[in-house]
């Protein structure tokens, strides 16, 4: 009906574990309740998905969050007036507009300062902050290796989009295993390599276990007590435990939600600070911790662990078990 008087509708309950896949026959056996009623209003928040439509953006890139999506993360991250909202690898800078438009302020970070300027003289993420009329709540855009940062003191709402499958995080370092230098690199003319607009550092892969372990450790030292880390975890659906989340001292699960493309599936994920203690800035080095601490039992290797590598080459199982037989990927005990 194209045009009706009044909307009726019939939602039926189940529960929810946790935000974890359910077979069909699980659904039709746990029922809980049925609603039946009259649609009265709609929410302020549903035209805001038309609004930061990615494809009315001025700005914007192939790894730019859906606006739902980014509309949804903003909520967990509870923007609002009077907040700060820091997104360690900002992109094309999705997480900000939605969090800046619900009052907070917001500053963005990334390793490739090229995604959030673009090829125009006006950075792209401010011509579309002012598209958006959230400009002035913009208080910079950074380029460094946020495990690198150990003097950042001001204190945040964390915020982290990127699905680790088409964004693949960077971070400091080389490829091929060889130590960074530590000294400047002098070029013929006498100048500092790294002072150039052109010089780009080098970067390596940031394994996706590895990263979303150190980001909850980065969030711990950032977050003001009830301050809150959002990130996306994808993982394979077949082979998920609750235990492949990051669990650390301080932080707490506060919600855990799939969304489920079938093989693989993104979990979004909510952490809260939940104690007032004060911890050291997170020292994760040039080379890195291997995947960090996680607190997951030994030997145990979580379900996103090489997660790009299993997702390009289709979730094949005998590779996948070959790899977990040969010992690679472990995730070891905290010392």
């Amino acid at each position: 009906m194209a045009d009706p008087e009044f909307v009726m509708a019939c939602i039926e309950e189940y529960p929810d574990n946790q935000g974890s896949s359910r077979a069909k026959p699980q659904v039709d056996g746990q029922f809980m309740q049925v609603v039946f009623g009259k649609l009265i209003a709609e929410g302020t928040a549903r035209r805001l998905i038309t609004k930061f439509d990615v494809k009315k953006r001025l700005y914007y890139g192939n790894t730019s969050m859906e606006s739902e999506i980014s509309l949804l993360m903003a909520n967990q991250t509870l923007a609002a007036p009077g907040k700060l909202v820091y997104d360690p690898f900002v992109g094309t800078g999705s997480m900000l507009y939605t969090a800046a438009h619900f009052g907070a302020l917001v500053f963005g970070s990334d390793i490739d300062g090229r995604q959030m300027r673009g090829k125009e003289s006006t950075p792209g993420i401010r011509r579309a902050a002012d598209q958006y009329g959230v400009q002035n709540r913009i208080l910079d855009l950074c380029t460094f290796d946020v495990t690198q940062i150990h003097t950042l003191k001001l204190r945040y709402q964390l915020t982290f989009g990127a699905d680790g499958v088409r964004a693949g995080a960077k971070r400091l370092g080389r490829k091929d295993g060889q130590e960074m230098r530590t000294e400047p690199m002098v070029l013929l003319d006498g100048s500092l390599a790294h002072t150039h607009k052109t010089y780009v550092p080098p970067t390596k892969p940031y394994e996706l276990s590895a990263l979303a372990v150190d980001l909850v450790e980065l969030a711990r030292y950032l977050l003001v007590p009830g301050g809150r880390l959002v990130f996306f975890l994808p993982t394979v659906t077949d082979d998920y435990a609750p235990v492949d989340v990051p669990q650390l001292e301080g932080m707490e699960l506060r919600a855990n939600s799939l969304q489920n493309f079938g093989k693989w599936g993104r979990r979004l994920i909510t952490m809260e600070k939940v104690t007032s203690h004060e911890y050291e800035a997170p020292k994760f080095g040039l080379l890195g911790t291997p995947d960090g601490p996680g607190g997951q039992p030994e030997e145990y290797v979580p379900a996103h662990k090489n997660f790009r590598d299993k997702y390009f080459r289709g979730f094949r199982k005998d590779e996948a078990e070959a790899e977990g037989l040969s010992g690679e990927g472990v995730v070891p005990m905290p010392g």
